[in-house]
């Protein structure tokens, strides 16, 4: 089953119900077997058995959210992982990943490039709706329209228009000039399962980061509803056909929601015959696992293993995931724009002992944006600057950069000539998020810089202020999930929608150009001018690299997940869970 993957904010370890949002991952190839080579999710801890015996079907199992979902259910209509997670057991996408982040065929059975790259065929597999009617290439038009048709940003406010803004046509759609890619050259239909997608430009990763996450939509029933009625309606908050391996049986709002197999599923009717996902208190989480009325949650921290590991009906699995910890800087902000200041700072930090403390061991120190599990993750081999926790080198470079100290210890700011007060933004999100602000107050404190942490906020009001131009934020802590794919455009470009550091630097923009040109389908030269970009990043530090997180899962052990189907960000295949009866 796969996973709609965008960019990834979250205050601590995200996991498979967390705040997943980054799109699809990398590689190049033509027949679906092909792409990026990387680890596979971590076997867990000693408790953790692989499944064993024949899969039965029937019974019925609780997963648990610690924060509710939208009550939009269709794909593409919101940037919530927590809704993402419920929508991915109705919706497959074209394609998905393997634990070595390889992509595989998922609703396409196959895919190639022409010669000029500038031209993809698909071919569909036999795959139908919940209704049984076939699943078709109308309807991955369909779902292509309705990403570039200009209600879906302005009144959907939909996150994913980006998936198809390469397509010839983008912006004849988008300006209102042309309603189908099939008018504008972007999209030839060759027969119901083969159909072509043709591009504007050369773009090596466009597949992986874009196309591939498209999920088709049913066009027979959505097509006579406009897209900008769909969000108040049954067609958006009950959706009734579905191409995954469930179907919405019954849903509560934002609160809970039912689901029952798809009796048409392609690859095989799910064994569960009911599977309930609703918002659960962390704090009687662990007792509802414990008396056996929830059988999945995964909003702990990593300090609740020891208590998990005693449950004897639950499983504990920890799996790597893409996701790293950072402090982010507003770079428009004048105290972080000589790069001694910024590398003063990540020297000023004990990583190893921050992430120890604040990860029970879980996390491991990162120094680029592409973590070392990702098979384009660069290393100290490959040139990076490790940064170890030197106070000394810190004061050099702050005394270089002209932050001078006073009598009292603390440095003067040049750019305000009074004394530095850099102020911290957080949210209450996490339960470490006060442990890890105060962390690094006082790390920078003693090298002489004064701190303050700003009063925390709820998590969509500190989404808000940094996605923004906001001049009161500074210095904010988050932690990322970048995409499976490496494609660092989306969040690192200038001007692009995650890049929450607000960074503007031409060299940047360069280097990441490469990394998707002619010569990057070519998939060893595209890791190397990954690479290359990641040197320069580890050098200008436009935030400053804290720690890799793992994800965290407690699990019943009746409930039985194939060890194949553990993949990053948590299990997939929903179809081939079971439980024992």
């Amino acid at each position: 089953m796969s996973r709609k993957q965008r960019v990834c904010l979250g205050a601590a370890a995200v996991g498979l119900l967390g705040l997943v949002t980054a799109c699809g991952g990398g590689g190049t190839g033509s027949s679906g077997n092909t792409g990026a080579a990387g680890g596979g999710a971590s076997s867990g801890n000693s408790n953790v058995s692989a499944s064993q015996g024949k899969p039965q079907d029937g019974g019925s199992i609780v997963i648990g959210q610690s924060q509710p979902f939208n009550d939009t259910l269709l794909p593409f209509e919101t940037s919530s992982g927590y809704t993402n997670f419920v929508v991915q057991f109705a919706y497959d996408t074209l394609l998905t990943t393997d634990q070595q982040l390889n992509f595989k065929p998922m609703l396409a059975s196959k895919w190639q490039w022409s010669p000029d790259h500038l031209t993809l065929t698909m071919w569909l597999r036999d795959a139908k709706w919940s209704d049984g009617t076939p699943i078709t290439s109308d309807d991955v038009l369909f779902a292509m329209n309705t990403l570039a048709n200009p209600d879906y940003t302005k009144v959907l406010q939909g996150p994913d228009a980006y998936y198809v803004s390469s397509v010839k046509g983008f912006q004849q759609i988008q300006a209102g000039h042309a309603t189908s890619f099939a008018d504008t050259g972007g999209f030839t239909k060759v027969n119901d399962h083969e159909f072509q997608i043709h591009f504007t430009t050369v773009d090596a990763a466009v597949l992986y980061s874009d196309i591939a996450n498209i999920s088709p939509l049913p066009s027979k029933y959505l097509s006579s509803t406009p897209i900008k009625d769909w969000i108040n309606s049954d067609i958006s908050k009950h959706p009734t056909v579905v191409s995954g391996a469930y179907e919405y049986q019954q849903v509560n709002h934002t609160d809970s929601v039912v689901l029952t197999p798809n009796p048409y599923y392609w690859n095989g009717k799910a064994h569960i015959s009911k599977i309930t996902i609703e918002t659960i208190n962390n704090d009687i989480a662990p007792g509802m696992l414990a008396n056996g009325t929830l059988d999945m949650y995964s909003g702990f921290q990593p300090q609740d293993i020891p208590k998990l590991s005693q449950l004897p009906n639950v499983n504990v699995k920890k799996y790597p995931t893409l996701n790293y910890a950072f402090v982010g800087l507003k770079l428009y902000q004048p105290e972080f724009q000589d790069v001694r200041v910024r590398q003063a700072f990540e020297y000023a930090f004990n990583r190893q002992e921050m992430a120890r403390a604040i990860t029970a061991g879980m996390g491991t120190v990162v120094n680029s944006p592409i973590v070392p599990f990702s098979w384009a993750g660069a290393t100290a081999q490959d040139g990076l600057n490790t940064y170890p926790y030197d106070p000394a080198k810190a004061n050099q470079l702050l005394d270089e950069a002209g932050w001078t100290k006073q009598p009292d210890g603390w440095r003067i700011d040049p750019t305000t000539h009074q004394t530095a007060d850099i102020h911290l933004l957080y949210s209450t999100n996490s339960p470490t998020s006060q442990t890890e602000a105060v962390s690094i107050q006082q790390f920078l404190k003693a090298v002489g810089v004064k701190v303050t942490l700003d009063t925390p906020v709820d998590w969509n009001t500190f989404v808000s202020k940094i996605l923004s131009k906001d001049k009161s934020v500074q210095m904010f802590f988050v932690s990322f999930g970048p995409s499976v794919d490496p494609d660092p455009r989306e969040m690192w470009s200038e001007g692009a929608v995650f890049n929450v550091d607000d960074w503007s630097d031409k060299t940047n923009d360069a280097l990441i150009a490469k990394t998707y040109d002619q010569a990057a389908f070519n998939k060893a030269d595209r890791k190397q001018a990954l690479i290359a970009w990641q040197r320069y990043v580890n050098q200008q530090l436009p935030e400053l690299f804290l720690w890799e997180n793992q994800g965290l899962i407690a699990y019943s052990k009746r409930l039985h997940i194939p060890d194949q189907d553990w993949e990053v960000y948590g299990p997939i295949n929903f179809n081939n869970w079971w439980v024992s009866q």
